[in-house]
């Protein structure tokens, strides 16, 4: 028997490099992530449709749980309540076949961030093989700053690579270019701001984006609604362990 998820509530929660979703199913357009993404219907299955990559099929699929790969357009139609939980894609194994089989815990009734918690412990992920520490290194310094590097060839430069050597290590390490990567940096950066009750201008321009208009079309592509609409669904914020309301 399915356990009954209770929470109403959206959280945006997160940790490093990893972030979550819990909450109501939202009206998904089709959209690429940029970093490996585990899928969980919380109480009823969801379909997905993958238009590109090795798990490309036609129409979409029926499932309770899924791995969708980084960069890979797809769209996911939920039936209810679901989780999102988004891999720190220099430590998380993306390819684990346990999350197929996954069972969901009991989830009582306690903060949607502990909830979250409850979810990566029982996922119990096993850790990649590193990457190479070169790049590590390179894409470590985006976690606090996404603007930490002026130029592509400045990055490459810093850790005594060959700019065309920096880009294929770095799509092999983490499935995606590094612009788009540092994108990624960037939407962790604004939801930052937007915990603290920043607007979507004040956010958008911390994070580094040239307005707000291109924070909003970022947002949609990689995750299929506007950062207005997820606002509007009343979403509270769970970040490092602090949660705020939203804006």
């Amino acid at each position: 028997m399915t356990p009954r998820f209770h929470q109403s509530t959206a959280c945006i929660w997160l940790r490093g490099a990893r972030a979550a979703y819990l909450g109501p199913g939202l009206d998904l357009a089709p959209h690429r992530n940029a970093v490996a993404v585990i899928a969980l219907g919380l109480e009823a299955p969801f379909d997905l449709a993958v238009f590109e990559g090795k798990g490309a099929v036609p129409g979409s699929r029926t499932l309770r749980s899924a791995v969708i790969p980084a960069g890979v357009l797809h769209h996911l139609r939920a039936r209810g309540p679901m989780a999102f939980l988004y891999l720190d894609a220099l430590v998380d194994d993306d390819l684990t076949s346990r999350v197929h089989d996954f069972r969901l815990p009991d989830w009582g009734r306690g903060a949607p961030g502990d909830l979250i918690l409850n979810l990566w412990g029982a996922l119990d992920l096993p850790s990649r093989l590193s990457p190479d520490p070169r790049i590590v290194t390179l894409l470590r310094a985006l976690e606090d700053d996404p603007d930490a590097f002026s130029s592509f060839s400045e990055a490459a430069d810093r850790v005594g690579l060959r700019p065309s050597r920096a880009r294929e290590l770095i799509r092999e390490a983490v499935g995606v270019p590094f612009r788009r990567y540092r994108l990624w940096r960037r939407m962790a950066c604004a939801g930052r701001e937007l915990a603290k009750s920043r607007s979507l201008t004040e956010a958008a321009y911390a994070a580094g984006f040239a307005s707000s208009a291109h924070f909003s079309t970022a947002f949609r592509l990689m995750f299929g609604l506007s950062p207005s609409a997820l606002l509007k669904a009343g979403v509270q914020f769970d970040i490092d362990g602090a949660p705020r309301p939203g804006a």
